[in-house]
């Protein structure tokens, strides 16, 4: 593995609190090769035995899922550096249910299962890392499921920030995601997302500032959210 690999795979949040030192001493004596995929070129498919984990050290992978009919359907884009499929590496099945291609070419290392579990018992802060990734994901496909009912994207958003406030009464909440994350979470392209958050603070509902949101008109929002 070469320096600049080696600083891109300490990127990762699962890395990041390893020192780059001690991640180069693990791997010297790896023979493992950091995989240069074009783009448009297929990193794995919905279906595959997910026995190893795939690390992005570059580029940028789009993951996405079959649906009836054949036709694929874009669940999200994985920006390097990152892991993918953390939670399916050690699930009974082990079976990957996206299919990820390059969106951009790629740059991919791929961890087998025991050298993961090796590096669980080398380092803590790796081992730490990989529960709150998996705890993070699975929070994350709560308030996805939760936002489902919702047919609108304007209910979505106030049911989200109602979420957040959970009957508290706060004034202002942490968002807790980036806009591409809310995107994901709501099922909307970024753009649909941020002009529907700019009409929701042009009629005093709500006003966003960075990763938070200052309810303006809580009685409003509750109205939107009940809307049939």
């Amino acid at each position: 593995m070469t320096r600049g690999e080696l600083v891109a795979l300490s990127e990762i949040s699962l890395f990041r609190d390893v020192d780059i030192l001690d991640l180069q001493n693990f791997f010297e004596e790896s023979s493992l090769k950091v995989q240069n995929v074009p783009e448009g070129g297929r990193i794995a498919s919905q279906g595959d035995s997910y026995e190893k984990l795939i690390l992005i050290l570059k580029g940028s992978a789009a993951a996405s899922m079959a649906a009836p009919g054949g036709k694929m359907i874009r669940l999200e884009t994985l920006k390097a550096p990152c892991a993918a499929a953390t939670a399916i590496l050690f699930s009974s099945a082990r079976v990957l249910p996206v299919t990820l291609d390059a969106a951009e070419e790629c740059e991919i290392l791929k961890l087998p299962e025991d050298l993961v579990l090796m590096l669980m018992r080398e380092f803590s802060s790796f081992l730490r890392a990989f529960l709150m990734e998996n705890g993070d994901k699975l929070s994350f496909l709560t308030d996805k499921i939760r936002l489902f009912q919702f047919k609108s994207l304007r209910q979505k958003i106030a049911a989200y920030i109602m979420m957040l406030d959970g009957g508290r009464g706060l004034n202002t909440v942490n968002l807790q995601y980036t806009r591409e994350e809310l995107a994901q979470l709501m099922g909307a392209a970024r753009p649909s997302l941020s002009r529907e958050i700019s009409a929701m603070t042009r009629d005093g509902l709500l006003e966003c500032k960075g990763k938070n949101a200052v309810i303006l008109d809580r009685s409003s929002l509750i109205r939107v959210i009940e809307e049939e």
